[in-house]
């Protein structure tokens, strides 16, 4: 399949942002994570992510700039958002995506998980790594207008910093998991918001 065929054949299986939160809610009552169903590692991710994502979703302020860009959208819009439950940054920006695409019913959203959609994760590798969420904004005719992601550009920093550590000196992930959490909580969905606004020039 070509790339755009591959992006359409995945958006024909996406949620909707209140559909996503659906099926993690299910996924819970299982004791069950997207594409990890039986690891209960993924499963703990997933619950803190859940309640991340409602938090941010309820308390984040869109700024004026970007509400100004989605605005200034005349045309449909389709934005791919490659996710899954258990990602510390999605849960992150997952929400402030889903708030920024409702100001303009011009963008449909469509969130796929990573790990159901291999063919089209192919495309939207990070330094070769299937690093998520990754966000696709494509036109109307489904061609490609711009690509964010996985993370802000700050936190994007945070992480390449530490895997350039030598590995001897490097703590262990779970404490740059904690400091990335800590700025987005302080950070407040800024600089998810501006950094897309910056793309949709």
């Amino acid at each position: 399949m070509t790339k755009e065929e591959t992006i359409q054949a995945a958006v024909a299986t996406a949620y909707t942002f209140e559909e996503y939160i659906t099926l993690i809610e299910q996924l819970h009552t299982e004791e069950k994570a997207t594409s990890f169903p039986d690891n209960k590692s993924y499963y703990d991710y997933s619950v803190l992510g859940l309640s991340r994502m409602k938090r941010v979703y309820k308390k984040v302020e869109l700024n004026s700039e970007i509400i100004d860009r989605i605005k200034a959208i005349s045309s449909p819009q389709h934005w791919v958002l490659i996710s899954e439950s258990w990602c510390g940054d999605a849960s992150q920006t997952v929400p402030v995506i889903a708030k920024i695409a409702e100001q303009n019913p011009n963008i449909t959203l469509h969130i796929v998980l990573r790990d159901s959609n291999p063919e089209l994760m192919a495309y939207y590798k990070t330094n070769g790594a299937t690093s998520i969420p990754i966000l696709v904004i494509l036109n109307e005719n489904w061609s490609e207008i711009t690509v964010w992601g996985p993370r802000p550009a700050v936190a994007q920093q945070k992480v390449m910093e530490y895997k350039a550590m030598p590995e001897a000196e490097r703590p262990a992930y779970e404490v740059l998991s904690t400091e990335i959490q800590k700025w987005y909580n302080a950070d407040k969905g800024l600089s998810t918001q501006n950094e897309i606004a910056m793309r949709l020039i």
